[in-house]
């Protein structure tokens, strides 16, 4: 099975959690908005989700069936065949299509997957589909005898903004299958509740930030866009635009497929060309677009084995292209390629503008957004996508204003002056390792508390010695015990166990037995308020579960009935002794599981060679060209309207005047592109990534310095990274730096001790301009 990146985990968590406390409202149909980047991995989140809902003791009791809506009929067997896969072919989950319409009706735990434009339509097969054929196998009674039957209905609604708000599309979910949560799942979703929607439960929003998932390596860092301004340059003068855009776009391919050989990573890097959607042949020349290519890729030595071509009337070399060792290098296409098709060694994009309808189309640049392996490389161009297009740069970014997208277009070029020498830096690269959940080890951690406060060393006495302590062996587990237990559960699973029977002394049957003690497992872990104590309770509630049972049944043996009954006594038990036991031993294992998380962190850390300045940066629109004179980079580009932009200007303008700054380099905040440094913050207990705001070279030395302002200075987090970059430079021996903070009108003061401390004096702090 796939393993979920800790982004991943953490969204469907809260996604569970806001589906649990909207399923509490007597409402239907209400929205649950998920907005998530494209590349995220939304079908498999959504997968997990689903397994982890269905599996939730607080929610198993509840009778409910999933219904998925894609919007072709590719997607939606993508999807089918994406969660089986991941399920590893065995799931509590039956995955159904309309092959499974025979059936009669959903059954529990059952997903049915369905193309939305077949049963939205007006056409003959639509209306066949739903109301008329000669076995009555239609979609609307195998939605109607799911109703009768008592079953609740889930609406999953994946790439939503395709087109889900029809008159018809709302009389197919509110009349008919009436759920009482539709999930929304888009990274551009059209509909996103206000904010009191949301508090009154009428709605829900759950957002995976894109920064989460670059960091991640799952997609890119970003796509670096030439437009056809870039194309205006003196080099392309009397090239035709095609030819430019062919020729950039197989010089890049050629340069990644270096890069990968060069780290000893089998993988080829894919060229995907879009033809316009209106190519025909040009009069007097009898070509179109898709000749102009074939022939520029036969002319250059491409094979007929390398062309993979995916039109409706023609498909060639389709077969394994989205594997990595693939020998296609290039992909002719129109729109099957566009929305939901992984391959992620896709790295390069070719868009040719449509003459009749010139709409730059965003979801296809989301087919370069995807990383091989799901992590990023030790070489940043590896981490980048490229699209090369003649559609105009105000084209590409209206578009992206329109559809609100948070993959921004890295659309504005700057470039390394040609009289930069660059440098050559170590930098660290490093992705998130930690779950915050329990792991294996718990067990012996449990067992050691457990055995130390009942004075256990053997099972002999043992007996005694649990009982004597408060340990009520014997007990049995009536419904009457959980009346004035506080339980969260979604499934009226503890009314039902209060009114059952003719008596509260009725003891609980064996089924109900054992999903009490999960809820209460799950609630333990849950409503811990100490911080080291506090663990995820979706991966931990089972370790715990595991734990109580492997340590108990040394001493009373492996009866699950007993073992279950003896502890889920203790833990209704306002004054039992297994709820404090278990909080001590949450604690004592904090630092265990951090020691285990920062090992796996050790294992993910490498330290690369790059240069610095880059030979190529490329922004968003979200930063602005700034004039200045003695930048590395040409133009230069500065985020807009950010916190510190005034102190940084302030830094530019001290390193301008300088007379023996050569140049200055801005050093970027996150990417494998730019140089970052591991410290360690001792306060959190992690390793963490810093990078310094600045490289600057002066005559005779280069320079590594963060800037700081106020109450920056004095952050504990601050002196962390300063005392990281003085270890560092002690390494490098032709560099020097530290933390720089402006001590008024007496100028830029540095601190570049091994040991950092902050006063507004600034003692032991030396003038900046003195020291270069």
């Amino acid at each position: 099975m796939i393993a979920l990146k800790p982004f991943q985990e953490t969204a469907v968590s809260k996604l569970k959690n806001e589906f649990l406390s909207l399923w509490k409202s007597s409402r239907i149909n209400i929205p649950l908005v998920f907005k998530s980047p494209t590349g995220s991995g939304k079908t498999i989140m959504l997968a997990q989700f689903l397994r982890d809902l269905v599996g939730d003791p607080r929610f198993q009791g509840n009778d409910v069936a999933f219904i998925w809506f894609s919007f072709s009929e590719d997607s939606y067997l993508q999807s089918k065949k994406r969660l089986f896969r991941y399920y590893g072919g065995a799931s509590e989950l039956d995955l159904l299509d309309l092959n499974d319409l025979t059936r009669g009706k959903l059954e529990k735990n059952n997903v049915f997957f369905i193309n939305w434009q077949k049963i939205k339509g007006r056409s003959k097969e639509s209306r066949k589909l739903r109301r008329h054929n000669e076995w009555g196998h239609t979609f609307d009674n195998f939605i109607n005898r799911s109703h009768a039957d008592g079953r609740q209905l889930v609406v999953i609604i994946d790439e939503e903004h395709i087109g889900s708000d029809t008159d018809l599309a709302l009389e197919v979910v509110e009349g008919l299958i009436k759920p009482r949560i539709t999930v929304r799942v888009s990274a551009t979703p059209k509909y996103i509740p206000n904010a009191e929607e949301i508090s009154d439960k009428r709605s829900g929003f759950l957002q995976v930030k894109r920064d989460e998932v670059i960091e991640s390596g799952l997609i890119k860092e970003k796509v670096v866009f030439q437009t056809e301004e870039d194309l205006a340059r003196k080099e392309f003068k009397k090239m035709d635009q095609d030819d430019i855009l062919l020729e950039l776009a197989f010089k890049k391919r050629l340069g990644l497929a270096k890069h990968y050989k060069a780290l000893d990573v089998d993988v080829n890097p894919l060229v995907l060309i879009q033809l316009p959607n209106d190519d025909q042949a040009g009069k007097g020349t009898g070509t179109n677009k898709q000749d102009i290519v074939v022939a520029f890729l036969k002319q250059h030595g491409v094979r007929n084995e390398e062309i993979a071509i995916w039109l409706s009337q023609e498909k060639m070399n389709l077969d394994d292209i989205e594997k990595n060792d693939s020998p296609v290098s290039f992909l002719l296409f129109k729109q099957a390629a566009a929305t939901g098709w992984d391959c992620p060694r896709a790295s390069v994009l070719v868009m040719f503008r449509e003459i009749k309808n010139p709409t730059f189309a965003i979801q296809t640049v989301g087919r370069i957004l995807r990383m091989p392996f799901g992590t990023h490389f030790a070489q940043p161009e590896l981490n980048i996508g490229y699209l090369y297009t003649n559609y105009r740069r105000d084209e590409v970014l209206a578009e992206y204003a329109r559809s609100k997208s948070d993959n921004r277009p890295a659309i504005n070029a700057s470039y390394r002056k040609q009289d930069v020498t660059p440098v050559r830096v170590d930098s660290v690269f490093m992705s998130r390792t930690d779950y915050n959940d329990l792991g294996d080890s718990f067990q012996s951690t449990f067992e050691k508390i457990a055995d130390g406060y009942f004075g256990l060393t053997t099972s002999q006495g043992a007996m005694n010695s649990l009982e004597s302590k408060g340990l009520a062996i014997g007990a049995t587990v009536t419904n009457g015990l959980i009346v004035d237990v506080e339980i969260d559960d979604y499934d009226n699973f503890t009314n039902e166990l209060l009114t059952e029977g003719s008596s509260h002394d009725q003891e609980m049957s064996q089924y109900d037995l054992e999903r009490l003690y999960n809820l209460l497992c799950f609630k333990l872990i849950a409503k811990q308020v100490d911080e080291n104590k506090k663990f995820a309770p979706e991966r931990s509630w089972g370790k715990l579960k595991t734990a109580l049972n492997v340590w108990l049944s040394k001493y009373i043996g492996d009866s699950r009935h007993e073992l279950y009954t003896v502890i889920v006594f203790d833990l209704l038990n306002p004054n039992g002794v297994l709820a404090p036991l278990i909080g001590d031993a949450l604690a004592a294992y904090r630092p265990i599981r951090e020691h285990e998380v920062n090992k796996k962190s050790e294992r993910a850390k490498r330290t690369e060679t790059i240069e610095i300045p880059r030979d190529s940066l490329f922004y968003t629109d979200q930063f602005k060209e700034m004039k200045v004179s003695k930048s590395a980079m040409t133009p230069f580009f500065i985020e807009k309207d950010y916190q510190g932009e005034d102190n940084e200007k302030e830094f530019i303008a001290f390193l301008e005047v300088h007379k023996r700054v050569v140049w200055w380099y801005k050093n970027g905040d996150a990417g494998s592109e730019f140089f970052s440094i591991s410290y360690r913050n001792p306060d959190e207990n992690k390793e963490k990534l810093f990078y310094p705001d600045w490289i600057v070279k002066t005559k005779d030395t280069i320079w590594v310095i963060d800037t700081k302002k106020g109450a920056t200075a004095e952050l504990s987090d601050t002196k962390y990274k300063a005392e990281a970059l003085q270890q560092w430079l002690a390494t490098h021996k032709n560099f020097q730096g530290g933390i720089a903070v402006q001590d008024g009108p007496n100028g830029w003061k540095l601190n570049n001790s091994k040991t950092y401390s902050y006063t507004q004096s600034l003692n032991g702090w030396s003038r900046l301009a003195d020291l270069f």
